[in-house]
């Protein structure tokens, strides 16, 4: 984005559309409307899901996931707009940057903030999980109270220099996904050189993601494996349960990240088939749509909470607030949150 602000001559070379034949691509082969039905289909659940999960997971920030989960939350919230109604109506549409240059520039600049942000609190959570386990007063040092603020801050700034100073990914109608050149599927795409479109920065930082990160996940996998005995064995019953739903969650969400680096970083490089483009969206869409449904299939504590919401908003009448326990009365049924 600094180079769109700041150097518009130096960004002129670069995002120069002068150089290809629009007409190159014919908008047939850039038209899917059964993919672009199913993607915003799928943005309309994924958010109406992710609402009632925000609330219920905002409830229980006493604890430091609960906190990484909400912020992860919000982020994954906006990034859907992006990664799933904008494609969705491209496909629509037959969207290629050149088609409408600078929405597309600004927009591709916010995703991939987005995905550093989104990223890079899932790495904290990953850690967060990791020393919970293997070491609670590192974990309480780090993350406890208003230090898992510091966290948070270095996902924003970090995500400020991917804003201002990584180039952007562009919507490719083609290859119906995002890509750093912006002649991807044009005659011109082999003289390209890619690295002038990417920044060391994210070399390094995908290099991470690939390599680095799932050593942490496999870590903190190793780690709940070792301690699974002592886990299984606390008598509470509730905290046990939270324990074990937790890290699942956890590492599903976690393993959903590296997959969608590893497609990402080698889909930018290396020739793929248009098959397996497009399920490198479908991971990477998933990365920022799928974890509300993870969190009602598996986390009991959000369910009940977005069932009460469901009952007071729609029927008020059936839910009461008891020595400061909402409480939802049915026939023969009490729920407790």
């Amino acid at each position: 984005m600094e180079l769109y602000l700041f150097r518009s001559d130096e960004w002129e070379k670069f995002y120069n559309c002068n150089k290809i034949n629009l007409t190159e691509i014919p908008f047939v082969e850039r038209f899917h409307p059964l993919n672009g039905s199913i993607i915003i289909v799928l943005f309309i659940i994924f958010e109406f899901l992710y609402i009632p999960c925000i609330y219920s997971i905002y409830k229980h920030t006493e604890h430091s996931c609960y906190k990484l989960l909400f912020f992860i939350g919000i982020v994954d919230m906006i990034m859907l707009f992006i990664q799933g109604l904008e494609t969705g109506v491209y496909n629509f549409t037959g969207g290629m940057f050149c088609y409408n240059i600078n929405f597309n520039y600004i927009t591709g600049s916010i995703a991939v903030a987005l995905y550093a942000m989104e990223t890079s609190a899932n790495v904290f959570l990953a850690l967060d999980r990791c020393l919970n386990l293997i070491s609670p007063k590192l974990n309480e040092f780090l993350f406890d109270g208003k230090r898992i603020f510091f966290s948070f801050g270095f996902s924003i700034i970090f995500s400020l220099y991917y804003f201002f100073y990584v180039n952007p990914s562009l919507y490719n109608g083609l290859y119906m996904n995002w890509f750093f050149n912006p002649y991807q599927g044009y005659s011109i795409e082999a003289s390209i050189d890619i690295e002038k479109y990417t920044n060391p920065i994210t070399f390094w930082y995908n290099l991470f993601l690939t390599f680095c990160f799932p050593i942490i996940y496999l870590f903190y996998i190793s780690s709940f494996i070792y301690r699974f005995k002592e886990i299984y064995s606390i008598a509470d019953v509730t905290q046990r349960k939270w324990k074990i739903t937790t890290f699942i969650q956890v590492a599903i969400i976690c393993g959903l990240n590296i997959a969608c680096c590893c497609l990402f970083s080698i889909m930018q490089r290396l020739p793929m088939s248009k098959t397996l483009i497009l399920i490198g969206y479908y991971v990477n869409y998933f990365v920022f749509g799928f974890p509300p449904i993870i969190y009602l299939s598996l986390n009991k504590t959000i369910r009940t909470d977005c069932l009460l919401l469901f009952y007071k908003i729609f029927y008020k009448n059936k839910v009461q607030t008891i020595n400061g326990k909402t409480i939802l009365v049915k026939p023969a049924v009490v729920i407790v949150s």
